[in-house]
């Protein structure tokens, strides 16, 4: 019998009751009825399943930083007193109960944590959940509370479902006025370990610091060649670099040269399992905790110039419409010519500005210029999408305080470089598609999902048509196109990719949706990357002569669990790094409250405007709109004042007083003010920057 038929008859029933009526194991019946209970199907409680009653709801809560926890319901907000929380934290799935008179509800059960490690800090001789307003109660073994002293922010993983917060602490991670407690803190809760083994370490004692005879065996030597890296001023860990020629046919040679970090870091090794267990290196800020030790991140696997180091090489020749007629996969020797950075050479190609030491290279950089225009134009006729820009750079001082939040534009040397690893990258692909491989994937968009997009989209007079087939990436690609001249952009392009799925990691080859590749994979970053670095294992194996079809049959499952943790951790450092960045913008609005601010709305939701200023978000409460009481509408998701009938709406240029802003709770609250308020206060600050 089907589970969700048993279901039906709305009776409840035993664990032992169902699996007497259902032919499945135990340990499937028990995945297949919890997966039913946090999809909101059935429930479980006192060890009886049921059908979801009528007044239940499974959602994730979230908002508990304004003191309470909400979500929504048939676009009704439902809140959650603190004494009603049940121990939830942000963004767990939880099993509500709730009362449509009064709006407010309940949590019953959690189903899942989004996260089972979070910080605390000794306040007064207690442990306090740090960057809550709930005032959590955490319970602690009393033998661990002894070892720790006023101040101590210390990591713990939580071990009870429902109920007071209990759990043990994992690592203590410092005192609160440590200069790098607070980078330190969001990546142990992100699960990034600070410090490699004892077991990693001792292995780089039988790696060594140059590049040995005995190495160079049966490999391509290219070290005479014309090669060189281009990277950000301050990176050490470079794992590309490219040559440029052109043949006697007029085509192009593009030389992609990767650190052949599998060379040294051997599969199972301690340092193995090191970069499976981060899966990335993680980039705050002004920070890197690397994959790798910098003994090989940025010492014999980084291409510094003037020094040999071991590669693999993609080299392809490509026609003047950016066809690919060859190509060849070989381990390599190169040796750098020169580390450039983004910004010489973007002097160099931009506006003619060449420093000395890149006159020798400049005939060359044009070269490759020239061939990344033929491959942009190729991008775009297969149908590459190309969303607006969302990457934020935090410039801090020499203390470390947030200076200024800038969105970096993609100039023409930022752009070659990606475009010549985007095709190495497909290149990879599609040479080893044959054996099972590691892609990276972008699932089609689901249409319905777009469509209420574009339709909310429309809502803010956004000249979208109506189109009944999303399954080509062209479509997305035009109607993108069509709206890059609109003062909103940023903020449209950003709701469009919300309506996306994720780019994620898998052996099961989809297809690359926004790139528009048939095969794509990540090879071009073993240094920084866990996907890369597997990548260049199954060459490895894939090149050997004598690979064994034993070794094809167990690899699979491998593929599987090492795409999970790529994914799964890549997007546990863009969580890292959102919330870096969202302190350093609290942290910087804390010596500006009460000043004002030119800015813009950039989302409405039935609860509250999210704003921007200077590339700094954050939110303001309809009751901190001056002037009137504002209503929001459903139909238009925009504002209307009770009284004057003004009209907030996404898009709407604004000038926004700073309230309140928390480092620890990551949060920055606003009042949008009337436009008169800058010539009527004379008293205070006034500090107006551009949207």
């Amino acid at each position: 019998m089907d589970l969700k038929e048993l279901f039906r008859n709305n009776l409840k029933y035993t664990l032992k009751e169902i699996q007497k009526k259902v032919n499945l194991d135990l340990e499937t019946l028990i995945s297949q009825l919890k997966l039913l209970e946090e999809q909101g199907i059935i429930m479980e409680i006192d060890n009886h399943y049921q059908l979801l009653p009528n007044n239940y709801t499974v959602k994730e809560i979230r908002g508990l930083k304004n003191g309470h926890g909400i979500f929504y319901l048939d676009d009704e907000k439902y809140t959650i007193h603190p004494l009603d929380l049940n121990g939830a934290l942000n963004k767990d799935l939880c099993l509500f109960v709730y009362d449509k008179i009064t709006h407010r509800a309940k949590v019953k059960k959690i189903l899942k944590r989004a996260n089972d490690l979070l910080v605390a800090e000794v306040r007064n001789h207690e442990l306090k959940v740090y960057g809550e307003t709930i005032d959590y109660k955490l319970n602690i073994p009393l033998s661990e509370m002894k070892k720790l002293v006023e101040g101590n922010r210390v990591l713990i993983k939580i071990n009870n479902e429902c109920g007071d917060l209990q759990g043990h602490i994992v690592e203590v991670i410092g005192h609160k006025d440590d200069p790098d407690i607070d980078l330190k803190q969001i990546a142990l809760s992100k699960s990034f370990a600070l410090d490699f083994s004892e077991k990693a370490m001792a292995e780089l004692e039988a790696i060594p610091r140059e590049v040995q005879e005995i190495d160079l065996k049966d490999r391509l030597d290219l070290r005479e060649e014309l090669i060189y890296t281009i990277d950000n001023d301050h990176t050490k860990d470079m794992d590309d670099a490219i040559s440029v020629t052109i043949n006697e046919k007029g085509n192009f040679i593009l030389g992609v040269h990767i650190a052949d970090v599998s060379h040294y870091v051997k599969y199972k090794s301690a340092l193995f399992d090191e970069a499976f267990t981060r899966g990335t290196s993680l980039y705050m800020l002004n920070s890197v905790i690397p994959m790798l030790p910098k003994y090989l991140s940025n010492g014999i696997c980084s291409l510094n110039p003037n020094v040999d180091r071991l590669t693999k090489s993609c080299i392809m020749e490509i026609d003047q419409n950016g066809h690919i007629i060859d190509y060849k996969i070989v381990k390599s020797v190169i040796n750098s010519k020169k580390k450039m950075s983004y910004s010489k050479v973007n002097e160099v190609l931009e506006k003619g500005i060449i420093p000395q030491d890149y006159a020798p290279f400049v005939e060359n950089l044009k070269i490759a210029e020239q061939l990344s225009n033929i491959l942009n134009r190729a991008n775009g006729q297969r149908g590459y999408i190309d969303f607006a820009n969302n990457d934020l750079e935090v410039i801090l001082d020499e203390k470390n305080k947030p200076l200024e939040f800038v969105m970096p534009k993609q100039a023409t040397a930022e752009k070659m470089i990606e475009n010549f690893m985007l095709q190495a990258n497909e290149t990879i692909a599609s040479n080893y598609c044959w054996y099972p491989f590691i892609y990276r994937i972008h699932e089609m968009p689901e249409e319905e999902i777009l469509e209420e997009i574009f339709d909310f989209l429309r809502k803010l007079d956004c000249k979208i048509p109506y189109v009944k087939n999303y399954s080509n990436p062209k479509t997305i690609q035009g109607i993108l196109k069509n709206l890059i001249n609109d003062p909103n952009f940023k903020i449209i392009s950003k709701f469009i990719l919300k309506g996306m799925k994720k780019a994620r990691y898998s052996s099961h080859n989809v297809g690359h949706f926004a790139l528009a590749y048939e095969k794509y994979t990540h090879f071009t970053s073993p240094i920084r990357r866990l996907c890369d670095l597997m990548v260049h294992y199954l060459i490895d194996m894939y090149d050997n002569p004598n690979l064994a079809i034993e070794e094809l049959n167990n690899i699979e499952q491998l593929l599987s669990e090492v795409s999970i943790q790529a994914s799964s951790k890549e997007r546990k450092a863009d969580e890292a790094e959102n919330e870096a960045n969202m302190m350093k913008m609290a942290e910087y609005m804390e010596s500006h409250i009460g000043e004002y601010f030119k800015g813009k709305i950039i989302n409405i939701t039935p609860s509250k405007i999210y704003v921007e200023t200077n590339n700094i978000i954050g939110i303001v409460k309809f009751s901190n709109i001056e002037g009137d009481f504002f209503i929001f509408n459903f139909d238009t998701f925009t504002l209307i004042g009770k009284t004057t009938k003004r009209v907030l709406k996404i898009g709407d240029e604004i000038v926004l007083k700073v309230l309140d802003a928390s480092k620890e709770k990551r949060t920055i609250d606003f009042q949008i003010c009337k436009q008169s308020s800058l010539n009527k206060d004379k008293t205070k600050t006034l500090s107006i920057n551009k949207s």
